[in-house]
């Protein structure tokens, strides 16, 4: 037994040993914030706090080493001369160092000699005011303050195209004994130089785009100054076309002649002519769906596309065949003509439809803007109307963004608005015209937190309302819309109480979603909406709480809703993707 008790005494020993491990408590006073930050950053005794393999010889070297680490961790900050109480106390495994700081004075500035010289010395005022702001005789001396006015002289110059652009003198002279400093940029811009000759070189295949399509997308002018935003700006619009997988601008230096233009060469390799996309998945709005589709990236050497989906649900079947054809100077713009086949179940009844489309979409500055002329065939159900419908709809579209990322929005804004509309015995089988407008927002507050709102109205003019087919209608509810209502369960119902939609559309909603950990994170939401024959449709209400995961196609959310204005309706389970905004 007493063997037996003493093996288990040297096992709890043994087990016992890793906390015993060597360590350093490592303690700093009397600077705080960005001071304390850096002093702790550079310690090598705290870095090497927690080193297994510490003995006393090894922790008093670091020891002796401790005060040159504080001072050069505070010469940044412009103090120079600071007297530093340094006391080690302790044996292994256990020490306790302690470094008692007094910052003494601060050095501040003196004289400043900002020079400019060269071809382009006029060019660089608004650098030279900059400078002067941030390097100011009386402030106290910050060495990033300097690097950065160092670094505004040497990027506007490139910006420019003074590739030659050098510093004759660039001199921080620290005087610690008076606490002044002494600051002398003297910059050479040395000439100006501009773009060249622009070539496109495209790989062996039966891919090749012709030469003076690719120049549409090319903003390089030969003679204009050289500018490497300009090339950024090519580059992502070469990129944004889809038919290249690399796109690589190289200026050529080698081959500057006396003109001082630059040429450039822009590497290029094809992606693949074919896309072939499947899926397969869940949503509330739409049941169980499958989808496949197929994308002809380049059917010759003029760019034309051809892009095939087809999606197949419980409540809606589609399939929509597009042929697109490049047009303008920006990517986006482009002749398209599209055809389309869908059958949907309402909460009252089913559609068929099929249809033609022409548009033609343009970049006009920010906007992106579609006019468009659409045929429409449509047989629809919903209660007791039945109806065949042929609809001939001139329209135009609007649309802009500005998103911070278009997959998962932090900060940015969207706004869509369309106009379209039929004349009766001009190929269709009654009078309208139609207005619908969407706009989203996205707000973060720090890294964990965001706020997404949702705006949306619509509004129809039309003689005879139950000659609109099922598709000119408005509908609220599901996941898009009112959440803790059934898709498109909301909105004007006949006799028998079957929802058959209405001329007038209001919803809106308020999102708070936090991150938890990683990819995840939780929200709560408030929707408003409806759908109507009058202006202000009567709105229903919805809150919820969600759970979102943060995936690379977007935010996947299951949703928890309950509708305030149905008591009983319970609780509703909401799925689906979110992407963007």
């Amino acid at each position: 037994m007493r063997f037996a008790s003493a093996l288990l005494c040297l096992g709890l020993l043994v087990v016992a040993v890793p906390a015993l491990a060597a360590a350093i408590d490592v303690t700093v006073e009397g600077v705080d914030g960005d001071l304390r930050d850096n002093v702790e950053l550079r310690l090598a005794i705290r870095l090497a706090a927690e080193r297994k393999d510490l003995d006393q010889g090894l922790v008093e070297a670091l020891h002796q080493r401790a005060p040159g680490d504080i001072r050069e961790a505070l010469q940044p900050f412009g103090y120079y001369r600071p007297e530093i109480d340094a006391t080690l106390s302790g044996e292994k495994p256990r020490w306790r160092a302690r470094y008692r700081i007094q910052l003494g004075p601060r050095t501040h500035l003196r004289d400043v000699d900002v020079r400019i010289e060269g071809e382009g010395a006029a060019d660089f005022d608004t650098e030279v005011r900059r400078i002067q702001r941030r390097l100011e005789p009386g402030d106290a001396l910050l060495h990033a303050r300097y690097e950065e006015s160092k670094a505004l002289l040497a990027s506007g110059a490139y910006a420019r195209g003074y590739l030659d652009a050098r510093y004759a003198l660039s001199e921080l002279r620290v005087h610690p004994q008076d606490a002044v400093a002494d600051v002398k940029l003297h910059f050479e811009t040395g000439p100006r130089y501009f773009f060249g000759e622009v070539r496109v070189l495209q790989a062996d295949s039966d891919s090749r785009l012709d030469d003076a399509v690719i120049a549409r997308y090319v903003g390089i002018v030969p003679g204009d100054p050289y500018d490497p935003q300009v090339l950024l700006d090519t580059q992502f619009a070469l990129g944004d076309l889809g038919y290249f997988q690399t796109i690589e601008p190289v200026p050529d230096r080698e081959h500057v002649g006396e003109d001082r233009r630059v040429p450039i060469t822009i590497r290029t390799t094809p992606l693949p002519p074919r896309r072939y996309d499947f899926g397969i998945g869940y949503g509330t709005d739409t049941g169980a769906r499958v989808s496949a589709g197929a994308e002809f990236r380049q059917l010759n050497d003029a760019g034309h596309k051809f892009k095939l989906d087809t999606r197949l649900s419980e409540i809606k079947n589609t399939a929509r065949g597009e042929y697109r054809i490049p047009q303008g100077i920006k990517p986006g713009e482009q002749l398209a003509l599209a055809g389309e086949l869908t059958q949907e179940r309402y909460d009252a009844g089913d559609s068929l439809k099929y249809g033609l489309e022409l548009s033609l979409s343009r970049t006009p500055g920010k906007w992106q803007r579609k006019i468009y002329l659409a045929y429409l065939h449509e047989e629809s159900e919903l209660g007791d109307d039945v109806q065949t419908s042929d609809l001939l709809m001139p329209g135009v579209s609007f649309n802009r963004s500005e998103l911070d990322d278009p997959i998962y929005t932090r900060r940015g804004w969207s706004l869509f608005a369309d106009v379209h509309g039929a004349q009766r015995g001009a190929l269709s089988s009654t009078t309208f015209a139609q207005f619908r407008s969407q706009v989203r927002g996205a707000w973060a507050f720090d890294r964990r937190y965001r706020l997404l709102g949702r705006a949306e109205f619509g509004a129809s003019v039309v003689a005879d309302f139950e000659e609109l087919p099922a598709s000119q209608r408005f509908f609220a509810g599901g996941d898009q819309s009112v959440r803790g209502y059934r898709y498109q369960s909301l909105g004007p119902k006949d006799e028998d109480g079957n929802v058959i939609g209405g001329r007038y559309l209001t919803t809106a909603s308020l999102e708070a979603e936090m991150r938890v950990v990683g990819d995840w994170g939780v929200a709560a939401f408030y929707d408003i909406g409806g759908a109507g024959d009058e202006p202000g449709p009567k709105l229903f209400q919805g809150i919820g709480l969600g759970l979102r995961y943060r995936a690379p196609v977007g935010s996947i959310q299951v949703d928890v809703a309950h509708p305030l204005d149905d008591p009983d309706g319970g609780v509703r389970l909401h799925l689906g993707v979110r992407v963007g905004l």
